[in-house]
Formats: C-alpha cells, sequence, structure tokens
C-alpha cells in the first residue's frame, strides 16, 4: 500500500449516488408526504402531530444512527450493514403506508427511521474507510448531489397521483435504484483505513478531541440556521412575491437553485485537494451564507430575493457536503469511523428538537427579516470556529 493509492472515480460517483439515495429516502416523505398524510389522519390536529412526530423521529434517528455505526464498528464490515439496512427501510415504508391512525402512523416513522439510519450511518463509515485524503475535496463536491437530488425528487413525487402507497413506491425504487450500483461494485479498498493507521500521530490526543469539537459546533451552528430557514422559507418567498407563489413554482424554484451547488462544491473540492487547503472554501462558503441571508432580509425584489436565496442555498450545501469529508479527514482512529459519525450526525437531528420553537419567538418579535438577519450574524459563529483551527 502507498500513500498514492486512488479509488477509481467510478467507485466516487457509486458513493455519492448512494448517498444520493439516502437523502431522496427521507426528504420527500418528511417535508411533504407525512405532513399530508397527518392532516388526512388529525385535521386540525395535524401540526401537534407532526410536531411530535419530528421530536420522536429526530431522537430515534440521532441514537440509532450512532448504534449501527459503532455496531458496524465492532463488527468489522460496513456493506452487509447498509445492505440490511436498505431492505429494512424497504420495509418500514410498506408499514407507513398500512398505518390507517396517527399512533400508529408515528410509531411507523420511528421504526423507519431506525431502519433508515441502519443505512445511512454504516454508509458513511464505508465512505470515511475508502476514500483517501488526496480525494476527499472532490468526493465531498460529488455529495452536494445528495441536496439536489433530493429536491428533484419532491417534483417527481408532485407528478405522481396523490395516493400514498404509490407515492412512496416511487421513492423507494428511485433509492434502490441509487444504491444498487455501490452494491454491484463489490467491497472498496479501505485506503483511507489503512492510511491513517499507518501514519505517525500529528496531534496530540486533546488537540484532536478538540479539533473535532470545534468542527462540530461550527456545523451545528450551521444546520440550526438552515433548519431555521427552511422551516419558513416557503411562507417567506411567498410574502415577497405578493403571495402570488405555488407550492409547485416553489419546488421547481427551489431544484433549480439546490444543483447550483453542485459546480460550485465540485470546483471547490477539487482545487483544495490539489493545494491541501482545507480551511479556505469552508469559509469561503460561510461567507456566501451570510450574504445570501443579509441579501433575503434587506431585498423586497422578487428576483433579488431569488439570487440572494441561491446564493445562501449554493453556500450552505457546499459547505455541509465538504465539511462532512474533511471531518472524515480527522477522525482519529478508524476502528470508531461509525460511531464518530454518528456523534457528528447529531448536527443533522439535534436542530430539529429546538429549531420550530425557536423560530417562531423570534419571528413573532421581529419577523421573517428579523429572522434573516440574525442568521446571518450568527455565521460569524462558525467561521470564528474555523479560523482558530489548523486544517490545512
Amino acid at each position: 500500500m502507498t500513500t498514492d493509492e486512488r479509488q477509481p472515480t467510478r467507485l466516487l460517483i457509486a458513493f455519492a449516488l448512494a448517498w444520493a439515495g439516502g437523502c431522496i429516502a427521507y426528504t420527500p416523505f418528511l417535508t411533504l408526504l407525512l405532513p399530508i398524510r397527518l392532516t388526512e389522519l388529525t385535521g386540525s390536529a395535524d401540526r401537534d402531530w407532526l410536531a411530535l412526530s419530528a421530536t420522536l423521529g429526530a431522537i430515534a434517528a440521532s441514537l440509532s444512527n450512532i448504534l449501527w455505526g459503532w455496531l458496524s464498528d465492532r463488527s468489522g464490515v460496513r456493506r452487509a450493514w447498509f445492505g440490511t439496512g436498505l431492505l429494512l427501510t424497504t420495509l418500514g415504508t410498506w408499514l407507513v403506508t398500512r398505518a390507517e391512525d396517527a399512533p400508529t402512523l408515528l410509531a411507523s416513522v420511528v421504526a423507519w427511521q431506525v431502519a433508515l439510519n441502519m443505512l445511512l450511518g454504516p454508509l458513511a463509515a464505508y465512505f470515511a474507510d475508502s476514500v483517501p485524503d488526496r480525494q476527499k475535496g472532490a468526493f465531498g463536491g460529488l455529495l452536494a448531489f445528495g441536496p439536489a437530488s433530493a429536491a428533484l425528487s419532491l417534483l417527481a413525487v408532485s407528478a405522481v397521483p396523490p395516493h400514498l402507497p404509490a407515492q412512496l413506491a416511487v421513492i423507494t425504487g428511485v433509492v434502490v435504484a441509487c444504491m444498487i450500483p455501490l452494491l454491484l461494485l463489490g467491497r472498496a479498498k479501505p485506503i483511507a483505513a489503512r492510511a491513517h493507521a499507518a501514519a505517525p500521530a500529528t496531534d496530540s490526543p486533546a488537540h484532536g478531541r478538540a479539533t473535532l469539537l470545534a468542527l462540530w459546533i461550527a456545523r451545528l451552528v450551521v444546520q440550526v440556521a438552515e433548519g431555521l430557514l427552511f422551516l419558513f422559507i416557503y411562507y417567506v418567498l411567498r410574502e415577497r412575491s405578493g403571495g402570488q407563489l405555488s407550492v409547485a413554482e416553489y419546488g421547481l424554484a427551489n431544484a433549480s437553485v439546490q444543483m447550483l451547488a453542485i459546480p460550485v462544491a465540485l470546483g471547490l473540492g477539487r482545487v483544495s485537494d490539489r493545494t491541501g487547503r482545507r480551511k479556505r472554501p469552508l469559509l469561503a462558503m460561510l461567507a456566501m451564507m451570510a450574504a445570501g441571508l443579509a441579501g433575503m432580509a434587506i431585498f423586497h425584489d422578487w428576483t433579488l430575493i431569488v439570487v440572494a436565496y441561491a446564493t445562501f442555498l449554493t453556500g450552505s450545501n457546499s459547505f455541509l457536503a465538504l465539511h462532512s469529508t474533511f471531518a472524515m479527514q480527522k477522525l482519529p482512529r478508524p476502528a470508531n469511523y461509525g460511531r464518530d459519525l454518528g456523534v457528528f450526525n447529531l448536527t443533522n437531528t439535534l436542530p430539529s428538537l429546538t429549531t420550530p420553537l425557536l423560530a417562531v419567538a423570534v419571528i413573532g418579535h421581529f419577523g421573517y427579516s428579523g429572522l434573516l438577519a440574525g442568521l446571518a450574524v450568527a455565521m460569524v459563529i462558525p467561521a470564528a470556529v474555523l479560523l482558530r483551527l489548523r486544517l490545512d
């Protein structure tokens, strides 16, 4: 084994396609289909049930992601875990379609979250095992396909007749299709894990933990900002459009904007690989996010609002994609990749427990512009944290 080993491009693409499948598995269901189904089952109580579903689902996702990652660490295999997770996620989706009352649906969603994270947790650890540091920037760029694909899947679901089993069948079919190439390619060489184990330690354990904590905090702040914005972005855009924005128009605009992050993340990732600079791309994306949020707070012209939203979304999607792979590079022990990435995944799930109440409180006092301005200022926090780190 040499430090010059690289994974073939087809494998990196298969990794990114599988991750896109994971994003598609939950985005249209949690953001569109589940709220609609809860309205059908509970009527005016749908918001309370949705809040409860989000809370219990986030707890289940948080704990199960760490559990499955840890079990894949202990067993020394990843593919069997995420392959089984794919099967159980499919079964969990079927259970959701069978629920005829809100409590049963809620229980089905929790079970589905546990199964889904059996797919996502070991899959992320498999990436950490396999992608060498010199390809992590490019791979981070490829991961930006995930959110964009999920946004496009919302359009696909909206084109299907409004029947939950049919809509979930379409989602499941797409997810399986995205996972099959990776499962058929065979086991990837654990290049990153071998290289990490063979390399001499350059940081003390205390410094390594401090670096990971700082990266965790930076990502958490970005995820909170993104979660707060996305809770109300449709209402913000509808208000600024004069109340004329339809759901279909919003979906098309959102999908188009999501696609912009792909070339940006790919370009920055490749430059980062060539130069060895990891911090600067992240700081640049934080600046884009702050500029986009500030623009949305200030502008009233519809075109400028969309440009500002595109700026924010490009920055946030690129930041999260590149941050994921750069954080993998700083994980201390390959034997604990699954567990450690599960802890990082808390930055994805914990905000959903707090952001709804926080958003309502801020908007109630300061309006949407106040929320957006506050989020723009909050980008100083992850920037300050990253500036103190030695990532390059």
